[in-house]
């Protein structure tokens, strides 16, 4: 299983690293969780990034999942109707 930890700031000068780390670990084809506790602020680049990268996985056949999501980034994918494609449940994101 491959591991991408967040940082807390997750602005538009920080998703092009974002989104290699997250293309990486799709190339290596194996499971992928992101650590997203740390998220204070996630802006919508980094969350389209995000979804991107479950459509690509979910394409693949590879399992991506959350591990710890912060309030921060369930507000987030709410008030942008990312919820069910980020692979977030309604009760994470109540």
């Amino acid at each position: 299983m491959t591991l991408i930890e967040c940082q807390s700031e997750l602005d538009i000068a920080l998703v092009s690293d974002l989104r290699q780390r997250l293309l990486d670990a799709l190339q290596a084809g194996e499971p992928l969780e992101i650590e997203a506790s740390a998220i204070r602020r996630a802006h919508t680049a980094a969350l389209q990034v995000f979804l991107s990268a479950f459509v690509e996985a979910r394409s693949l056949g590879i399992s991506i999942s959350w591990r710890n999501p912060s309030p921060a980034l369930l507000e987030g994918a709410r008030l942008l109707g990312l919820v069910d494609g980020l692979g977030l449940t309604d009760t994470d994101a109540a």
